[in-house]
């Protein structure tokens, strides 16, 4: 969710592979939500958005992994908005002092 707009939600579909996955997909339908493929600290965030939400508003369907996330479509673009928000408040750039003592010693 940075610049590159790498990272954003994509669709997907749950399939029924194996005896797993028709176990913890059975509930949902074959196209339930997003699926977020992102860096940890990102996912960490998400993870956090989703807790402050009431029980009956949470929006995570499945943790699959350390980097990818199914959450329901309609939470796609809040997601999105929080998580550029959140990432430009934490990006810093170089200042150049050009000319200035630098020397903190």
């Amino acid at each position: 969710m940075g610049p590159k707009k790498k990272g954003l939600p994509t669709s997907t579909k749950v399939t029924s592979g194996s005896p797993d996955n028709q176990k913890k997909s059975k509930d949902l339908p074959p196209s339930a939500g997003y699926l977020i493929s992102c860096d940890v600290p990102t996912k960490q965030y998400i993870q956090y958005l989703n807790e402050l939400k009431p029980v009956d508003k949470k929006f995570i369907l499945e943790d699959l992994d350390a980097t990818h996330l199914l959450v329901k479509k309609k939470a796609r673009e809040e997601i999105e908005r929080k998580v550029e928000s959140w990432m430009d408040e934490n990006v810093f750039s170089a200042v150049e002092r050009v000319g200035e003592d630098l020397n903190v010693s």
